[in-house]
């Protein structure tokens, strides 16, 4: 039986709106905290043990600090999703070297635990980035998608891509990539299910695991969050990138069922 990852990327309405281009004036976050509650009890409930990926700046956050502490206690592991959710893509060599090392360190110093894992935000990955993960002692980054665009942008064959594979010369760190969606246009992971059908995650998990391959289950906490105040929304693109269209329980019940066909056909395990 193949192996499964299950991760779970800690973006809450700050770098949601922040991703945007929208502005987040509130010291709260309930995307944040209402998510993190639900998904704490959910992998209990379900015996799953998951990897969080999370940024420097919340674990600054006073309200989100015990959350995130909460998950450490309960045995999952915590690999960094940078320092402040800024796109690597968009910064020079300076402020990714804050983004990379500055991130470990305070998860580190902060949690008392190992940090070996990255995600880079929005997925935005570039070949010097990859470098200086391994040049800060990473052990492995999951933000590749075997795709042209990717291929392009790391100079590597999308077959390369979609297997484990260690993208940078002379280091053993090893780029987890997500799965390959192909021919889908779009990745088959619980957020995007939930928003066009539940099909879609059937299907992409179908022909996924017939390549053998070992699976990146990847949520987010606008999975399982309660949605946010109508007084915070932007219009109907900020209700669809928070999930804000969908009550958190039904989105419990259609994530058990994703989490269900997963644990029947894979082995889960963690990074």
């Amino acid at each position: 039986m193949p192996t499964a990852t299950v991760h779970v990327d800690l973006d809450g309405a700050q770098d949601i709106f922040e991703g945007h281009g929208w502005d987040y004036s509130h010291s709260d976050d309930p995307v944040f905290e209402t998510g993190m509650r639900h998904f704490l009890d959910f992998f209990a409930s379900n015996r799953v043990t998951a990897t969080f990926f999370v940024t420097g700046r919340s674990v600054r956050d006073k309200r989100k600090r015990p959350l995130i502490e909460e998950a450490v206690r309960a045995g999952h592991e915590i690999a960094s999703h940078s320092l402040t959710h800024r796109y690597l893509t968009r910064i020079d060599t300076t402020a990714k070297r804050q983004e990379l090392g500055e991130s470990r360190d305070v998860l580190e110093q902060a949690l008392g635990v190992p940090v070996v894992g990255f995600r880079a935000p929005g997925y935005r990955i570039d070949r010097e980035s990859l470098e200086l993960l391994a040049e800060f002692g990473y052990a492995w980054d999951s933000s590749v998608f075997p795709t042209a665009k990717y291929a392009a942008a790391l100079e590597t064959p999308v077959d390369v891509l979609a297997a484990p594979h260690e993208p940078v010369a002379g280091s053993p760190m090893v780029e987890w990539p997500m799965p390959d969606h192909r021919p889908f246009p779009l990745p088959f992971n619980p957020s995007y299910a939930l928003i066009l059908g539940d099909w879609l995650f059937r299907r992409g998990i179908k022909r996924y695991r017939a390549n053998g391959r070992p699976l990146t289950l990847l949520f987010h906490l606008i999975d399982l969050a309660a949605p946010l105040p109508s007084g915070r929304l932007r219009g109907l693109s900020s209700r669809i990138f928070t999930l804000s269209t969908l009550a958190a329980e039904s989105k419990r019940v259609r994530c058990q069922a994703m989490l269900e066909l997963v644990k029947a056909q894979y082995r889960i395990m963690l990074t």
